[in-house]
């Protein structure tokens, strides 16, 4: 009893700073301006008029000093804030997460709160699901192990996703939320949540799609093909009602070189430009202790789930943290950013399912 009061006030104190500490030291990175103009364009405002309200709402938001860095440092940041064509032409890369800009939209009118604060909020509250999450999963846990998710937390840098104006965090509670349901053979209520994760990022197609098939594992092929119908579908119906620009496109301007305007924007794929980039963030990785981290705990979670499964121990667990091991690197070859926070939403239930190793719970989950 002593210990289970004992990790109660951990999470309270856990809870705090992590309110305190992401509230008062938050990010308000370049994304924000971006989805703010996608809120106000769905709200029906010329584009003139969104782009004047985004960053008149910002320099009321941040200092002069942050304001002068966000609005005009660098030539992009600066073509975006002369001209609102510019800005517009970005928006098929923002308004591509319709989930979003619907939750950014909902807190904005349900609370009075501007977008930059309603994404603020929204980071802050699903950090602290997580952590609330970890916390439930591993409370019964006996002795020290219901502690477990304690450096859970720590590895899951949920304090950085806090920080965050993306959907970042709000797509890690909810992909995370399906996978504890999924690990625990709750297969409809799981698929139902990543297709919400979806409409957060479509990008979590890769992690959806490959997680989708495990009931063939169970023979359960129909399953399986239903929800590789539904998870492809609704990807497709997300990036051609937006007409997204194209991978090829939205990889150039991210990672070959940035564009100040997408409207024309439509680039020759060159492979041998993709693999220069791929072979290049991989070694900015492998020798940059800020994110070889994200890297490596993908590869260790990876032998980890493979020996366990040729030991055939815990089949089903160790099946799931490989899926979304394979998951993270299928996305780092598609599109290699070299920043964690790309793929921290498949990262951080993938830490969660391979702490299931070492508890008491497994002998039931593959009963």
């Amino acid at each position: 009893m002593i210990l289970r009061i004992l990790n109660v006030l951990f999470l309270l104190i856990a809870l705090g700073f992590l309110f305190q500490k992401s509230s008062t030291e938050n990010f308000y990175n370049w994304d924000g301006i971006a989805y703010t103009m996608a809120v106000q364009l769905d709200e029906g405002k010329t584009v003139s008029e969104a782009h004047s309200y985004t960053y008149s709402t910002l320099k009321a938001e941040v200092g002069p000093g942050l304001f002068r860095t966000l609005c005009c440092a660098g030539d992009y940041r600066q073509n975006q804030y002369d001209n609102p064509q510019n800005l517009n032409s970005m928006m098929p890369m923002y308004a591509l997460k319709p989930g979003y800009i619907f939750l950014i939209r909902s807190v904005k009118n349900i609370s009075g709160l501007n977008e930059y604060q309603a994404m603020k909020y929204i980071s802050i509250f699903s950090s602290l699901g997580i952590l609330i999450l970890f916390f439930v999963v591993f409370f019964w846990q006996s002795g020290a192990m219901q502690f477990i998710w304690l450096p859970l937390a720590f590895l899951s840098q949920i304090l950085f996703l806090a920080k965050l104006m993306t959907p970042d965090a709000i797509t890690a509670l909810i992909f995370l939320a399906s996978i504890i349901f999924l690990v625990n053979r709750r297969l409809y209520i799981s698929y139902l949540l990543m297709a919400v994760s979806l409409t957060l990022r479509p990008d979590m197609i890769v992690a959806t799609g490959l997680a989708g098939l495990l009931p063939a594992l169970n023979k359960d092929f129909r399953m399986a093909a239903l929800n590789s119908v539904l998870f492809l579908s609704m990807y497709f119906v997300i990036s051609t009602s937006i007409s997204h620009n194209g991978w090829w496109s939205h990889f150039y301007t991210s990672l070959v070189n940035t564009q100040s305007n997408l409207d024309t924007f439509n680039p020759v794929f060159d492979i041998n430009k993709y693999f220069e980039i791929l072979w290049g963030n991989t070694l900015w990785i492998l020798t940059d202790s800020n994110y070889i981290t994200w890297f490596a705990a993908t590869f260790l979670i990876m032998l980890i789930s493979i020996t366990q499964i040729k030991r055939k121990n815990y089949f089903w667990v160790n099946a799931v943290a490989l899926t979304l091991t394979m998951a993270i690197l299928i996305k780092y070859f598609i599109f290699p950013k070299v920043d964690s926070r790309v793929y921290l939403a498949i990262l951080v239930p993938t830490l969660y399912v391979i702490m299931l190793n070492f508890t008491h719970n497994n002998e039931k989950i593959d009963a």
